[in-house]
Order: structure tokens, then sequence, then C-alpha cells
């Protein structure tokens, strides 16, 4: 048992009126001293729970970003402009269409390098992630970080998987599946940024926690928030979209009738990476539905986001044109033939 340990335990978990919000440096001891083994898995477990309860607050989510950044991760700096980081959530989707592949393939056919992050078996979903989709899809998810950095620089797409960018992280999961609860774990791995991108686009679910914490986000120059389907980054058509950019006043709400699309289009599929796979591989060879339609109406809002379109409905059409072209079918096919090691 560590002693030492004990004050952020106490600092979480006491009674409603004791009970109080570490400061940033206290957060960044915390998580260090979890990762170092210097806490018990019981202490750790009960910190994270008690945290959880009481909600996590700005200081310490920078905090534990900001200690597993500086000491507990490989970054990379990839040689490309307006590098953008695509945090889906760690545990992926279980009951809709994870398109992240496809939205990214349709941002690097208009020429924005794309990376993104992740593993698998993450609780508390453990559902399909865009690692297992890729993967499916023929594209290495397995890199070293030395070797996504190299092909982020020469396909403008990387994947890392935090097995290989931060092994310490994956050591928590036998922990974390234990819980049965989401945890600030959760929260913080979708922002660690780990090619330090310029531009952030994550996906968060309730709204009002994404309110309380929107300053946190990592792109060195701007970050969104997207509340999409099941908490990841893709903006359903027929549903109104709220996107978060950091500052309170930074607001944009989507609204797919604007681009024509009046229907909502839930894209249900069962949990089999291999048919999220095929959805996603439908929609890069052009054929048209409810996939392509949710696919180009997200890569053209963050197409506007980030400035390379003038509104959402330009964008929109910026990339249904890519996709019907084979403008991303081509990209593909060069991302997925970069395997420098057996994948």
């Amino acid at each position: 048992m560590s002693d030492s340990f004990k004050p952020f335990i106490q600092a979480v978990g006491r009674g409603e009126k004791l009970k109080r919000d570490l400061t940033y440096d206290e957060a960044k001891s915390a998580l260090r001293m979890i990762l170092r083994r210097e806490a018990t898995d019981i202490q750790a477990g009960a910190f994270l729970i008690a945290q959880r309860v009481k909600g996590e607050s700005v200081a310490e989510i920078n905090g534990m970003v900001d200690v597993m950044r500086e000491e507990f991760m490989v970054r990379i700096q990839p040689k490309v402009t307006d590098l953008l980081d695509i945090a889906c959530p760690y545990n992926g989707k279980n009951r809709t269409a994870q398109l992240a592949p496809a939205v990214a393939l349709t941002l690097i056919a208009a020429g924005i390098p794309v990376v993104l992050h992740g593993g698998e078996g993450i609780p508390t979903k453990t559902g399909i992630t865009p690692g297992a989709v890729l993967r499916k899809m023929g594209i290495c998810t397995h890199l070293a970080p030395n070797q996504v950095q190299d092909q982020i620089e020469q396909t403008g797409f990387g994947f890392l998987n935090v097995v290989h960018y931060s092994p310490v992280w994956v050591s928590l999961l036998p922990a974390r599946r234990q819980f049965g609860l989401r945890t600030v774990c959760n929260t913080i791995e979708k922002l660690f940024n780990p090619a330090d991108a310029p531009y952030q686009i994550s996906g968060f679910f309730h709204a009002n926690y994404i309110e309380r914490i929107r300053s946190t986000q990592t792109g060195t120059q701007k970050s969104w928030m997207i509340k999409g389907e099941e908490g990841s980054i893709e903006t359903a058509a027929g549903r109104r979209t709220p996107i978060y950019g950091t500052a309170a006043d930074d607001t944009l709400t989507l609204s797919p009738k604007d681009v024509g699309l009046n229907e909502r289009e839930r894209i249900e599929v069962e949990p089999s990476a291999a048919k999220h796979a095929a959805i996603n591989l439908d929609v890069i060879n052009g054929q048209s539905g409810p996939a392509t339609d949710q696919v180009a109406l997200t890569a053209g809002t963050i197409l506007h986001l980030i400035g390379q379109s003038d509104s959402v409905p330009a964008g929109y059409e910026k990339a249904r044109q890519l996709i019907s072209t084979g403008q991303a079918q081509s990209n593909y096919q060069k991302i997925s033939t970069f395997h420098p090691t057996p994948c």
C-alpha cells in the first residue's frame, strides 16, 4: 500500500461537502504514480471511480493528458502541413457503422493529411474501432511510431496503435475492464494527440460534459469536439449535431437539412469488423446510400471547420465529388500497399 497516494483518493472521494478537484500538478502526480505502479491496483481503481462520481475537472484532464504526453508515450512529428488528428473513442462503436476510415480517406483525397490512433478491447464498449476496420480493409495498424511517421509523410495517412506508442497505457486495461464504467481514461486517451497535429476533431457524447471540458482540446492550432453517433465523429443525416470549439462562444450546430439530408439514416450494423470494413469500402468505391451520405457530411463539415471550404454545403459537395470521382479510392490503394514490415 502506498500512503503517499491516499491523499489523492481522499481529495476526490470524500463526501459532498469535502470532496474537491485536484490541481493540475496533483493530477499529473496521481496519474504518474498509477502508471509507475507506485499506487496499488485497489488504490488506482478507487481513485478512478471516485473521480468519475465527482466529475473530472479541466485541470485534472489537462494535467493527466500532459503527463502522458511528456513521460509515457512516443510522439511523432511528421513533416506535413495541416495534419488532422481524428480522435475517435478508443472503445469503438457497438450499434452503428464505424465510418472514420472512409471519412479519413475522403479528407486525404482533399489534400488533408490525417492521423488516427487507438487500440483494441478498450472498455466499456469494447466495440468496433477504426483500427479493427482499417485492418480488415488491408491497411496495416501495427506499425512502430517511426514507421507511422514515414507513412504519413509518404501517403498522407497513419494509424498509431497505442500498443506501440504507449505500452504503459495498455497495462491499465485489465483493471479498467473490471470497473464496468467509463473513467477519465476514456476522455484523456482521445486527447493524447500523439502526432502533435495542429488540427484535432474528437468525438464525445454528452453535451453537458463537452461544454464543461471543451477547453481541454489539444490541437496545436484549432480543435473541435463533435457530439456524433455513439459519441464518435460521424455527423448523422437528419439530426442536428452540435460541434464545440475550445472557446465558449465557438459552437456550430450542424443541420443536415442544409445539404438536403432531411431524413434520419441510422446505419446499424452487427459488431463485425469485416462488415464495417465492407461498408467503408462501398463508400470509397462510390456506392450511393446512407453511409456515403454520412461520410460526405462528416468530411464536408470538417473541410469547412479547417477552412478548406466556405460553408458546410460546399464542403459536402466537395466530399461527394472526391468519393464519386474515385479520388478517395485511389488514396486507399496507395495507403493499403504501405507495408514496410509484415502486418
